[in-house]
């Protein structure tokens, strides 16, 4: 399935999420969220150097993620108040979606709520029911135990360690890159 087909089956909703593509709109919350968990960030985020915390470094994102024909940014708002909660996406291996990557982030105050487990879910159902996706494989660096927590309960599995292969943009410390996936077929 390529994008635009995908794009048709936005946004998705959750019992507590609106899940879409951000719009110009949303980059002000967007950018007031990434400042208020900078440290956070800066520590598990491999984007999260000065550029992309700053605001020309969040324009750069939605303006690439909109135009890439294998990249769909998304993000999860409050489904009463509409404020901006998390910031995933997926982005294809191939124009088709059979294989995609993700990640995401919680904005503060939001941790240990679920939200994450509920967004993603939304979207890996998306991938697996109607994508037909094959396959999602994500990311994370030593030490993120509630990003490993969140993949084991998503049905990720772990795939392998890449020794010392991430530089933390917080401390400079060189972390191990865990990589864990989901088949769907």
């Amino acid at each position: 399935m390529d994008k635009a087909s995908i794009l048709k089956y936005l946004p998705l909703e959750t019992e507590r999420l609106i899940i879409r593509t951000p719009m110009p709109d949303d980059a002000e919350q967007i950018q007031n969220a990434k400042e208020a968990l900078e440290e956070t960030l800066r520590r598990w985020m491999d984007w999260s150097d000065d550029f992309g915390m700053s605001r020309e470094g969040l324009d750069d994102w939605l303006t690439n993620a909109t135009a890439s024909e294998v990249s769909i940014p998304l993000i999860g708002l409050d489904k009463l108040s509409g404020k901006f909660i998390l910031a995933t996406g997926i982005d294809a291996t191939d124009e088709d979606f059979s294989t995609v990557s993700t990640g995401w982030w919680l904005a503060k105050g939001y941790e240990g709520k679920g939200l994450a487990y509920e967004g993603l879910n939304a979207v890996f159902n998306l991938l697996a029911e109607i994508v037909e996706t094959q396959k999602v494989f994500t990311k994370f660096y030593a030490g993120n135990t509630r990003s490993q927590n969140l993949m084991e309960r998503l049905g990720m599995n772990y795939v392998g360690t890449e020794p010392k292969a991430h530089t933390s943009n917080l401390t400079g410390e060189k972390l191990d890159v865990i990589t864990y996936e989901r088949n769907f077929r």
